[in-house]
């Protein structure tokens, strides 16, 4: 009886010093997001578009270590899309997307739509334009900024 508790013993640390280090290369290949957001451009479309008629999708992909992006307030803007030709900037709102005061690493994917654009130049057949796209989350932080390739904007 003795031999079978002394042998369970060890067994029983070894499975120890094996979760141990299991749980210790989790870690090192996935390490503790930063609380800051921070967004990837995945898609841009279409790549022309009619000035004051069409609108344009971005999808980007965004990761929160802590899970605080978007507000209850409507007037509360998360997404800050700019037009770089002058710069002018568009805001959007999102709704929380986890929990309010629950800190959880979120990942996702926002479609954000630009409604219409226009012409910087009004006599212009077309322009081509850069957009760059940053998201805030409810702590303030703001994510690195992604640019979209150029886009045409025709007159008609």
């Amino acid at each position: 009886m003795k031999s079978f508790v002394k042998g369970r013993g060890y067994a029983m640390a070894l499975i120890s010093i094996l979760a141990g280090w299991l749980v210790s290369c989790r870690d090192q290949a996935n390490p503790i997001l930063p609380p800051e957001p921070s967004i990837r451009l995945i898609e841009v479309r279409p790549l022309s578009v009619i000035a004051l008629q069409d609108s344009i999708v971005f999808l980007v992909e965004y990761t929160d270590g802590d899970g605080d992006i978007g507000f209850e307030d409507a007037d509360s803007a998360v997404v800050y899309l700019t037009d770089e030709r002058f710069p002018l900037t568009e805001q959007f709102h999102v709704p929380p997307l986890a929990p309010d005061e629950s800190p959880i690493a979120i990942t996702g994917v926002l479609t954000v739509v630009l409604s219409r654009t226009i012409l910087q130049d009004p006599t212009a057949a077309e322009e081509s334009a850069v957009f760059s796209l940053r998201i805030r989350d409810r702590s303030g932080h703001f994510s690195n900024m992604v640019q979209s390739p150029p886009l045409i904007i025709a007159a008609e």
